[in-house]
């Protein structure tokens, strides 16, 4: 599906929004496959903060009522026993959503997360999100140009930044706030020309 949130690309007034106060969510989901029509979310992880600091975090394991593939349990660590006493996701959509509403959206290669979450709001019978959003694969690549890699993980390595548990979403989440503030304030361009040695 093509979701509906406005993806913000004046990565200029980004800047601005953070200074007088604006209030963002920088969300990661885990899923069962990389197609939302036919994928399910299995965790959804959120931080919600502002320029004085992390206001919330929200994170929750969700059962997917279908079986986790064994690459998915590869990559991310979560099983199919771990979810199994889990709540769906349409147990744990309203307190989410509540959690996100009026906040901008930040996700790494948002599309992805959006399009998913939508997904499963549409298969529970809630309304889809219309957050505005920032994507900090959009917004890394104007920040560092040449940086050869813009991943998450690369970035996060580069700038040591304290991935917690890779592909699980709450600590990705964590990782893409503090990205997210790399991006804002970037780093001289003579530290830029050492991503590409990274």
């Amino acid at each position: 599906m093509q979701h509906p949130n406005k993806i913000l690309k004046n990565f200029k007034r980004l800047h601005l929004l953070y200074e007088e106060g604006a209030v963002f969510t920088a969300f990661d989901t885990e899923t069962t496959s990389l197609t939302p029509t036919t994928g399910r979310i299995i965790e959804i992880g959120a931080v919600k903060f502002s320029k004085n600091g992390i206001i919330d975090k929200w994170g929750q394991l969700i059962n997917p009522q279908t079986d986790i593939p064994p690459f998915i349990t590869s990559l991310t660590h979560i099983t199919n026993q771990m979810v199994s006493s889990c709540n769906p996701i349409s147990f744990f959509l309203p307190d989410f959503l509540n959690f996100i509403s009026d906040t901008i959206l930040i996700a790494h290669n948002a599309q992805f997360d959006l399009n998913f979450l939508n997904a499963e709001c549409e298969k529970a019978g809630f309304s889809v999100t219309s957050n505005k959003t920032i994507d900090t694969l959009q917004f890394s690549r104007f920040a560092y140009p040449k940086a050869p890699k813009h991943k998450l993980d690369y970035l996060a390595d580069y700038f040591k930044i304290n991935k917690g548990s890779s592909h699980r979403a709450l600590d990705d989440a964590l990782t893409c706030r503090e990205l997210f503030i790399k991006c804002l304030y970037p780093v001289s361009s003579s530290c830029e020309e050492l991503l590409q040695g990274l």
